[in-house]
């Protein structure tokens, strides 16, 4: 069987999830085995190029700002990664926390991986495609989201992942 789509249907395929996620480990896995630098850096910026990627055929709102950033990252939890989260936002610290009890990315605890999740790139990807929204808004909106840490993991054998962005 062969799965013919093309990137304009990438929003209708759930079955490339779990390809992706066990891509992600075996990458992981390589890059470990190879002494390889930044890997948290690199998952990331393999989520940014998948933004970049989506952006060119969906954008779920005209601008973000502090009072839709929730509606928004949930709208793309949903739609891209078929996950419902729970956030929040910590206006003191300026951070954005996000609670996935079902991450893609994250679904099995992966003792040889060490503390490397594959929903770093899941933190590439969401602080990239609100950044393109902006930059390409009639609006201009100031609002800036960079990717903090994935604080837990499923991957790690925790009971959900929670993944913090700082934002300006």
């Amino acid at each position: 069987m062969t799965l013919n789509i093309d990137r304009s249907q990438l929003l209708l395929v759930e079955a490339a999830m779990n390809q992706s996620r066990n891509m992600i480990y075996h990458l992981i896995r390589f890059m470990k085995k190879n002494d390889v630098e930044n890997v948290k850096e690199r998952l990331r910026g393999m989520g940014r190029n998948i933004a970049r990627t989506f952006y060119n055929y969906w954008k779920p709102i005209e601008s973000v700002d502090v009072m839709n950033i929730k509606d928004v990252i949930v709208t793309i939890y949903k739609k891209v990664l078929n996950s419902s989260v729970t956030i929040e936002l910590d206006e003191t610290n300026k951070t954005i926390i996000i609670k996935d009890t079902k991450c893609a990315l994250c679904k099995y605890h992966y003792e040889d991986v060490g503390k490397f999740a594959g929903c770093e790139v899941i933190l590439g990807m969401i602080s990239e495609l609100i950044d393109l929204i902006n930059k390409n808004s009639k609006n201009q909106s100031k609002l800036n989201i960079q990717p903090l840490e994935v604080r837990e993991s499923q991957a790690y054998g925790d009971d959900a992942c929670i993944q913090v962005f700082t934002y300006k």
